[in-house]
Parts: C-alpha cells; structure tokens; sequence
C-alpha cells in the first residue's frame, strides 16, 4: 500500500507544479531528474585529485550540451557514530531535465571521450549512482543565486499508514506557504523520491532544507527549540515517520546556463 501512495505522490507531484519559468533565476526546474552519487575516494586519492577528474567532466558536459545543476555534499552532523560509521566521504547531486540526462548517460558510457572520463571517474572514486525525482517545493532564488557555498539538512521520511498522496501534497503546500515573509534561515527546499536503484534508501522521500551558511541554518534551529518542535511532532504524528536531520556543507560545482 505505502509503495502504491509513493507512486502517486510522485505523479501528483509531476502534475502540481510548473516545470519552468523564464522570468526569473531558476537553480532547477520545479521538477527534475535527480542523480545522487554516493561516494568514496579511493586508498591514496586526495580531494584535490578527484577535483580534477569532476572538472573535466563539467567541460565535457558543456561540450556535448548536456550540462547538469552540480553540488557536492559533504557530512557535517550526521547520524553515524563509532559504532556505526559513515561509509561514503560525500554526495554528488546532479540536477538537470529528465531528456538531459538520458542523453548524458548515453555518450557517457558510448562516446570514446565518455568511456576515457568514466575509467578516471572509477580510477578515483567508488561511487554509487541513483536516480530520483527532484521537487522544489519552496526557493529564494536571488539567495540561492549567490550561495556557491552554503548548507543543507537532509531528512529522510515514510509516510504513515493510511496517509494519502493528496494529504501529504496539501501540507506541504501550507508549509510553503508559511515561509514566505517569515525569516526562519531558509533559501530553498526541496524533496527527492527515489526512483532507481533507491531500495536501499534510509525513507521513502526525503526534504532537504537549504541555508546560506551555519549561522542561518542555527536561526532555524532555534525557531525549532522555541516551539517549532511542535509542528514537527505533529507532521511526524499526522503524515510521515522521520528519522531527523543530518546537516551537510555544500559547494556549488555548476550552475545551469539561464
């Protein structure tokens, strides 16, 4: 039942929101192809390396016009501990049109030049790509345009039992709603419904909240302590199951030609 209600979370959320504006500053479209890479470098292999192997792929995908929203996450707060360790260093999320994508991944592993930049991709890192669907729900765009460094929680959710698609999909709206003119720290937010190769991901959806820096990221905590806590007991009692927030720093790697 709760995989069928994720179904159609996902194709309402395709149906409720534009894809595009051409008025403004747009980071994404409304609704995006989502892929997250879960990775870790190789024994010997500096970030500084690894830099070099992504910025030829940044210049590769403008070549052959198939550019992507490119950020990297790296853990700040997470939930591991000494018992339970990370085991990945960083995400990469790379944002773009479903069609872009496709097209990325044929002449990424078709095109010669595509097959050379994967080897030095593999040789450097082990990382696990999966497939998503990317909603923004609310966003600054002006901040976010101006935030190549910032930070974002993550916070993974299930929705409870008997909660409808059409249910969950209103409240968000509220949410969003509350955030225009009332200054809690927040530039964007946006959530990611697993698609392919997601068995294995910590909820069935997941809200990432996002800030320009630490000091607005705790404004935010702090509205949480002063009784925002209550709003989030009660969307975990009415909607959906969390498992808290982990907080990630951000660097913007490429941005999307306006």
């Amino acid at each position: 039942m709760k995989k069928l209600l994720i179904f159609f979370l996902f194709g309402f959320f395709v149906f409720s929101f534009d894809v595009y504006s051409d008025d403004h500053y747009e980071e994404l479209p409304n609704v995006s192809n989502v892929q997250v890479n879960v990775c870790k470098l190789k024994e010997g292999v500096s970030l500084k390396e690894y830099n070099s192997v992504t910025e030829d792929y940044v210049k590769w995908s403008k070549k052959n016009n198939v550019e992507t929203f490119y950020v990297r996450h790296f853990p700040l707060f997470s939930h591991a501990t000494t018992g339970n360790p990370l085991t990945y260093d960083f995400l990469e999320i790379l944002g773009s049109t479903h069609q872009t994508s496709g097209e990325a991944w044929d002449l990424w592993l078709n095109s010669k030049e595509g097959q050379k930049l994967n080897a030095q991709w593999q040789a450097a890192a082990d990382c696990y790509p999966k497939m998503g669907t990317g909603v923004t729900l609310w966003s600054d765009e002006d901040a976010l345009a101006k935030a190549d460094e910032r930070v974002a929680t993550w916070n993974w959710c299930t929705l409870n039992d008997n909660v409808s698609a059409e249910e969950v999909l209103q409240k968000h709206s509220e949410m969003a709603k509350n955030l225009e003119g009332n200054d809690q720290g927040i530039i964007g937010w946006a959530g990611i419904i697993p698609r392919l190769g997601g068995a294995s991901a910590p909820g069935e959806f997941a809200h990432i909240i996002i800030f320009p820096d630490n000091k607005a990221s705790m404004k935010h905590q702090k509205t949480i302590a002063q009784g925002g806590w209550k709003h989030y007991r009660d969307y975990e009692k009415q909607y959906a199951t969390c498992r808290g927030e982990e907080l990630y720093d951000v660097q913007v790697l490429n941005r999307l030609p306006q």
